[in-house]
């Protein structure tokens, strides 16, 4: 009798090459740490030690389980048969149903690495079981399974260097024996030797170097390791990807997404996967799946378009479409490529959103239509789940499986959708969609009746709903109107906006122009030297008179010259005026020039026109003194009036005719839109009156009259209908045309409002990027704060082995002090992030003041000394308290007392003090004796963006009073205390 024989190869075969690649090998690990019932998975890629580390917190295996499960291929993981033991399950958490299938998952670790160490400890069991397998052997021709040899050891602790040696001579006897039978050739022998002996991971020396380490020596943890090297060198291309940066990694694209985190009201991940890339040797590393990279929920709620919905078991769609948030339709998509029979595929949900290609299409915001856009380049897809897992690749942007892009390609009017413009999920279950099977390498699903049925059910969908609600021609659906309309509103308010934008450039143009070259020739004399010309040009005009021997000739002339040297003299100083900017805003350091022109404006008005007009008068009242000539005053002064009058006059004039012009010019336009409105709903009236002659509705005994007139009739309803939105936008516009006189005689025009809104939204705008910088700033604390604890613990364990040598090293003990010292006051910084850290102190409670005040010393103790600042306490502060979250307060007294530092040593003063004071109705102060506040300054330090600190940015005292008010309470400057400059106060709001 004869029986088969499995060569070792079949492994090799099974896993490695039936794997598509490293990134689909590293998620069937993560479905394999699922079925584990793991919570977190971490993952470290050490590239210089070329180390690659998987760690799960699941229910871990036994040295039966290992040698029973994990290296028995086909484990019936979802079959229930009499001589199949079920597999292992954590009965403390919800069941979950299981991924893995064929059993074979495991082996496409040999995609990752020629060797791997796998350290495993099950629930509730002292005993850890470790193995090392070397991949190599297995794609040896000509050996049988049972040829091959797999170390075991079972501890009590984690595999020190002492059990690896051991596991690799073992490995390596091994091989001795294959050579010394004539199973291996000497070069083979030589290669998979030479990566045995490479291989150094040691888990118990690796273990306090992890991040988020679990402990697999305690009673209570259990879990899986797998340490793999040396690794694979693709798998550094499928990290770093391509030079465009536009297109995800390999990595990103089958790991990015393995739960469904971005459609509303998602179920809450099982795993919480990290993937951290060391790419140097410096302890930092990169965050490879960042889940902020991948779509959110608020993206997916921001989209133009939502479709949402179930597939029954007919594989016809009931659901909800969104066309542009603004109107929903309860929908039904049928499809009949079944007859109308049920389904092989089962039914399923699915939930999608789509953004608009173009800007001037979307009513995304723009920051939000660049963020999603560049998430959609890269993952943009349709993904599907099953039970919340991702199925591989569907998602993928560059795996079309439901023809989107081919159809767009082919029939790009009518094929609306766009695989990077949209973002969405199908939901599949087991119990359901247990015929759509996975193929053995995780390339999606088995092609078969099953699948086929789910791919043409999408396909059906999409096409028709591009259809009902994505077309304008003559075919499109009524339902279409909504999208139509509304993406050419969206595009008439796109081209609005970017003609006004294109004209407040131009604006700003002439306007920083006007500026520069005032700047320029003041700054170059030559405004001065112009009117020091127009001056000297008046001297001589007035020289000229004192030949003249007629006195009322030469009171005349005098007269003359003055007025025309005046009119000179305005003339020029108008020209040199920059009007005020109107049409676009004035902001950043655009403002600040205009604010300098002003006061240097000011400046020209009284040092050099004012005195330039005072010298004209002298000289005028020199030249009637020398000729002994009378000028009436009342004749210079009524000749200055006519001379301002007349200006004022023809400015006005001026206007009025630029005004009328305006309005003429609108008036003729409107008369012109509306006569060819009219003329075009003529056209088209005559046009259906002509086509309705040539019916023969007696000849034709089957005509639908109903759907004939409704057709003529919707022809010039549309015509009607265009013409009444645009003549309504017209009206809209001239009837917001604005202008009220107020109780000052002043004007307030439809502009100065539109100006002030403008600045009011660009501070709006100003705040929200500031929130966002400050909301980045808070997790790179927290995150500091995690990562940095983890660090510091594994110092604290270094510095006790270290006291044990210097306990019997004297060289070593001068050494451990100094570093044990240095550390402690690290260490004592690391404490200090604590109360600042929101996630860790969110917590209400009634605060002594004296505990905010030894926080502010371990804080700033150093700085104290370095810089002799004394830092007191009145009875009053000792007896006090304050009642909210430390993570309030504590950030608030943080920047005062950083800010009465700075200061004080500003001031050079000797006896600098900073001193803390309370009252009984809660209020606290905090005073210092340094710089006094200008007074101008008062009114601004608590302004976004005010700093009188060299490279300050001013959102201190800003957000500290933000902060505050969220808390009931607010931060004021009063006067100051007793001894003290300044004086700062936190008070309860009335």
């Amino acid at each position: 009798m004869a029986n088969f024989k499995t060569r070792a190869r079949a492994l090799d075969l099974l896993g490695r090459q039936q794997i598509a690649g490293i990134p689909t090998a590293i998620n069937e690990l993560l479905k394999n740490a699922h079925d584990a019932y793991a919570d977190n998975v971490d993952i470290d890629y050490f590239r210089i030690n070329d180390l690659f580390v998987l760690r799960d917190d699941g229910v871990g295996m036994s040295k039966e389980d290992f040698e029973t499960r994990w290296l028995t291929l086909g484990t019936e993981s979802k079959v229930i048969h009499r001589k199949s033991s079920p597999p292992p399950i954590d009965p403390s958490k919800p069941k979950r149903v299981a991924m893995g299938e064929k059993g074979i998952g495991r082996l496409a670790i040999a995609s990752i690495g020629k060797q791997v160490l796998i350290v495993t400890k099950a629930k509730d069991q002292e005993e850890i079981t470790a193995a090392l397998i070397n991949w190599q052997i297995f794609e040896l021709p000509g050996l049988n399974l049972e040829d091959i040899v797999i170390p075991i050891r079972t501890l009590t602790e984690l595999p020190n260097k002492l059990t690896i040696d051991s596991m690799k001579e073992e490995l390596i006897e091994s091989i001795d024996k294959l050579l010394a039978q004539d199973d291996i050739t000497d070069t083979e022998y030589t290669n998979i030797e030479s990566t045995i002996k490479a291989f150094n991971a040691v888990p118990s020396d690796l273990h306090h170097k992890l991040n988020r380490s679990n402990d697999l020596t305690d009673h209570q943890s259990s879990g899986t390791y797998f340490l793999v090297s040396p690794v694979d060198e693709t798998l550094k291309f499928d990290l770093d990807g391509s030079s465009v940066g536009k297109e995800a990694t390999k990595i990103e694209k089958m790991l990015m997404g393995f739960h469904n985190t971005m459609t509303p009201d998602h179920p809450k991940p099982i795993l919480d996967i990290v993937f951290r890339d060391y790419r140097v040797n410096d302890g930092t590393y990169v965050d490879v799946i960042d889940k902020e990279q991948f779509f959110t929920v608020d993206d997916f709620e921001v989209a133009d378009h939502h479709f949402k919905g179930h597939f029954d078991e007919f594989g016809q769609f009931k659901g909800t479409i969104k066309v542009y948030q603004e109107k929903t339709y309860e929908h039904i998509v049928n499809w009949t490529g079944n007859n109308f029979n049920k389904t092989s595929c089962g039914p399923f949900e699915i939930n999608l959103a789509y953004v608009q290609g173009k800007k001037t299409q979307t009513i995304l915001n723009n920051e939000d239509f660049a963020r999603i856009s560049a998430k959609a380049d890269k993952f943009g897809g349709l993904y599907v789940y099953k039970d919340n897992i991702r199925i591989l690749p569907y998602g993928n942007s560059d795996v079309d499986y439901l023809d989107v892009e081919k159809r767009r390609s082919k029939h790009a009017g009518s094929a609306f959708f766009s695989y990077r413009r949209m973002f969405g999920v199908i939901n599949l279950k087991q119990e359901d969609n247990f015929k759509l099977k996975e193929k053995a390498g995780r390339e999606g699903f088995i092609e078969d009746k099953a699948y086929r049925q789910f791919r043409n059910i999408l396909i059906n969908f999409l096409t028709q709903l591009a259809t009902d609600f994505f077309r304008e021609d003559t075919n499109a659906s009524p339902k279409a109107e909504v999208w139509a309309n509304k993406r050419a509103e969206i595009e008439a308010s796109h081209k609005a906006l970017e003609k006004q934008n294109k004209r407040a450039r131009a604006k700003k143009e002439r306007f920083e122009k006007a500026l520069n070259k005032f700047f320029s020739d003041n700054q170059a004399g030559l405004i001065e030297q112009e009117v020091g010309a127009i001056f000297t040009e008046a001297a001589q005009g007035f020289n000229t008179i004192y030949s003249i021997k007629d006195h009322d000739l030469a009171s005349q002339k005098v007269i003359d010259t003055e007025s025309e040297t005046r009119q000179k003299l305005n003339d020029y100083r108008k020209s040199i005026i920059v009007p005020t900017p109107r049409g676009f805003l004035v902001r950043g350091e655009l403002k600040s020039d205009y604010e300098a022109y002003l006061s240097e404006f000011d400046l020209l008005e009284e040092n050099l026109f004012s005195k330039t007009i005072k010298k004209i008068d002298e000289l005028v009242d020199e030249t009637v003194k020398k000729l002994q000539i009378s000028i009436s005053k009342r004749k210079r002064l009524e000749k200055a009036v006519d001379f301002i009058s007349q200006e004022a006059k023809a400015i006005n004039a001026l206007k009025k005719n630029t005004a009328t012009e305006s309005a003429n010019e609108i008036t003729k336009r409107v008369k012109e839109l509306t006569t060819e409105l009219m003329v075009d709903l003529d056209d088209q009236i005559r046009q259906v009156k002509d086509r309705f002659k040539t019916i023969s509705i007696d000849n034709e005994a089957d005509i639908d009259l109903v759907t004939k007139r409704k057709e003529l009739s919707d022809e010039i309803t549309s015509v009607s209908e265009r013409n009444t939105n645009i003549l309504d936008t017209i009206i809209r516009q001239l009837e917001g045309i604005y202008w009220e006189k107020d109780d000052d005689n002043n004007y307030i025009t439809n502009e100065q409002i539109t100006s002030a809104l403008g600045e009011e939204l660009e501070e709006l705008k100003e705040k929200i990027h500031a929130d966002v910088e400050l909301s980045q700033l808070g997790l790179a604390v927290s995150i500091i704060h995690h990562e940095f604890n983890s660090t510091v613990r594994s110092v604290r364990s270094s510095l006790k082995d270290l006291k044990a040598w210097s306990d019997v090293n004297q060289d070593l003990e001068g050494v451990y002090k100094n570093i044990k010292i240095n550390f402690e006051h690290l260490d004592g910084y690391l404490n200090l992030f604590t109360p600042l850290n929101r996630r860790l102190s969110r917590k209400s409670e009634n605060i002594k003041l004296l505990e905010i005040k030894a926080f502010l010393k371990d804080l700033f103790g150093s700085r104290f000394a370095r810089h002799e600042i004394a830092f007191n306490h009145t009875n009053g502060f000792a007896k006090g308290s304050i009642n909210g979250y430390r993570s309030s307060f504590y950030p608030v007294f943080v920047n005062l007392i950083d800010n009465a530092i700075h200061w004080l040593n500003e001031s050079g003063i000797s006896n600098k003090t900073i001193r803390l004071h309370a009252e009984d109705d809660g209020s606290v102060y905090v005073s210092n004796n340094g710089l006094e506040i200008p007074q101008q300054d008062k009114n601004k330090i608590f302004q976004l963006g005010f700093s009188r600190k060299e490279n300050g940015r001013g959102m201190g005292l800003h957000i500290s009073n933000e902060v505050l008010e969220t808390a009931g309470y607010k931060l004021l400057l009063v006067e100051p205390r007793k001894n003290a400059t300044v004086t700062f106060k936190i008070a309860k709001m009335d």
